[in-house]
């Protein structure tokens, strides 16, 4: 009884001056009101003798509390970690106060000498003031871009009106061409005629050749964004090396080994979500486009293997199991993949394990009380 009343002292008097205050929410409200039922209900157990194993009763009492304390130290952790290394996002809110533009990260409190926390950079992070000016005039120019499409969009359709409206000519027998056949059985044909004095063939032929210049040209470019961002890689600047990657992905968003790096360099800086977003854009192109991942089977099994990393900083852990064995199905004896694979089915195991004991403990207690 003494190990109860004093348990409830402790806990009423402050649990009890925030509830009436406002200072907690309806969820801690109902935590601390259904505290108070319990302990009440263990203490006129007590009286009436329907608890007598008191030895039991305090070993449980005990642990409950120690883990109610661990929860309190996990949230109180958790909580010093997002105020100093803030919480992914795109500074679209309002309810943070800088945010870094290399790092895609808010901040809820000022930090020293104005410096990120992760890049320890202070040239490109914005108050969120800032943020929302450049956000409404980049919504401007969309507005604008789309009302320009919108009217290129309408002409168009207007035009292809119009050609239908002219029908077909009255002067082209459109029926004897359903009858023409070659003159000759032959493939030799000889040379193909083309028109090479006519001004509208040659523009096209000069296009051509043009696009397909600029398509090398940006091939080649973006292969110089993968050299720079692997040698920042080497260097240690994981930030740097992400913005080349995305540098290159801007002339070659089909470059799987650019997303893949990217995705590296990701996990390096705590990205989870981004990193998980860059190696779905393997996989989904390998999907869609080469109808499984066998014909990029290292690209796919880094894309996999990455994407599960990612799951596990997130701790979800039966996803990351999923793309593990993804990835060993592609490469079955990768030591790497093999040893990783071990780890997280032992996570998930101690995380399944850690919620039973919690479970159980709960029931344990509430069973107690009931009797």
């Amino acid at each position: 009884i003494i190990s109860l009343f004093t348990h409830y002292s402790a806990m009423a008097p402050v649990d009890a001056a925030l509830a009436l205050s406002g200072e907690k929410g309806s969820r801690e409200i109902e935590e601390w009101s259904n505290e108070v039922e319990e302990v009440t209900s263990q203490i006129r157990g007590i009286i009436d003798g329907t608890i007598t194993d008191f030895e039991d009763f305090d070993q449980k009492l005990a642990l409950k509390d120690r883990a109610k304390q661990i929860r309190q130290e996990e949230q109180q952790a958790r909580r010093q970690k997002v105020l100093l290394y803030g919480s992914e996002g795109k500074g679209e809110g309002t309810k943070y106060k800088w945010w870094c533009k290399r790092c895609f990260v808010e901040y809820f409190i000022d930090l020293p000498e104005g410096k990120c926390s992760r890049c320890q950079q202070s040239d490109q992070m914005m108050s969120q003031e800032a943020r929302r000016a450049e956000l409404m005039e980049k919504l401007d120019v969309f507005k604008e871009e789309k009302a320009k499409h919108k009217w290129r969009k309408d002409k168009w359709n207007r035009w292809k009106k119009s050609q239908a409206l002219l029908g077909k000519s009255r002067f082209i027998n459109y029926k004897a061409w359903e009858y023409w056949e070659p003159d000759t059985d032959s493939e030799e044909e000889g040379d193909p005629i083309v028109p090479r004095d006519n001004p509208e063939f040659l523009a096209m032929e000069a296009d051509l050749k043009d696009r397909k210049k600029k398509q090398f040209d940006k091939a080649k470019t973006a292969e110089k964004c993968r050299q720079r961002g692997n040698q920042c890689m080497t260097e240690g600047d994981y930030v740097g090396a992400i913005e080349h990657y995305d540098e290159g992905l801007e002339y070659r968003r089909d470059s799987k080994a650019l997303w893949t790096n990217k995705a590296l360099a990701e996990l390096k800086v705590f990205r989870w979500h981004d990193a998980i977003a860059s190696c779905n854009k393997v996989i989904e192109y390998s999907e869609i486009f080469e109808d499984g991942f066998k014909k990029s089977e290292d690209a796919n099994f880094k894309a996999f293997t990455r994407r599960a990393q990612a799951l596990r900083g997130l701790h979800r852990w039966e996803d990351a199991l999923n793309d593990l064995e993804d990835a060993l199905s592609i490469y079955p004896r990768n030591k790497e993949a093999l040893d990783l694979m071990e780890k997280t089915k032992q996570a998930c195991e101690d995380a399944r394990k850690a919620r039973g004991v919690e479970a159980a403990v709960a029931e344990g207690v509430g069973a107690r009380c009931y009797r």
